[in-house]
């Protein structure tokens, strides 16, 4: 009996490291965050004047980060990186300031490596399964698959944790200052 319960516990490890982001209604990935500042009936500009000083003093360097101010319309877009190892993700964060309130989008997330790879960020990571299937006959060596589902998964990790920490900065920063 304990062998048979170590054994389906082994399989569905794999399974577990199967890490799942937020996504939007056409099954993208999407992280959204709708923030309501203080009664939520104050005025739009004081949270864009907000939003805006905190995007500059976040993205400072400009090779770094592509910013897009629209005053009339109280949106500012961000596209820019996360440093995660030997890897690079980069993202558009778009934030519309409204009546009291504000909506930040983080989306188009793509992941490059340092050897040239590029792909978006899928939902949801790939299991060593999926990727064996995938490979079928090219990959025999499942020990490197595992691997690969295992990094994939960390990566996928570091991103959920990259993004909900920005979304973070961005509401602690907006929030503080215009409750003084």
């Amino acid at each position: 009996m304990k062998a048979v319960l170590l054994f389906f516990a082994l399989i569905s490890l794999p399974a577990l490291a199967q890490v799942k982001l937020p996504t939007s209604e056409a099954g993208q990935v999407q992280y959204q965050e709708i923030v309501r500042i203080g009664d939520g009936k104050g005025p739009a500009r004081p949270i864009y004047d907000q939003i805006c000083t905190w995007a500059r003093q976040r993205y400072p360097m400009a090779n770094e980060a592509e910013l897009h101010y629209d005053p009339q319309h109280g949106i500012v877009f961000v596209r820019s990186l996360f440093p995660l190892g030997d890897e690079t993700v980069r993202y558009t964060l778009t934030i519309e300031a409204r009546l009291g309130r504000y909506r930040a989008t983080i989306t188009d997330l793509i992941a490059e490596q340092r050897g040239g790879l590029v792909q978006p960020v899928r939902p949801v990571s790939s299991t060593a399964e999926e990727m064996a299937r995938i490979a079928a006959d090219s990959v025999r060596n499942t020990k490197l698959i595992e691997q690969i589902a295992d990094e994939q998964a960390e990566l996928y990790k570091q991103i959920d944790g990259s993004c909900r920490a920005t979304l973070s900065s961005l509401k602690q920063f907006v929030t503080n200052a215009l409750a003084k």
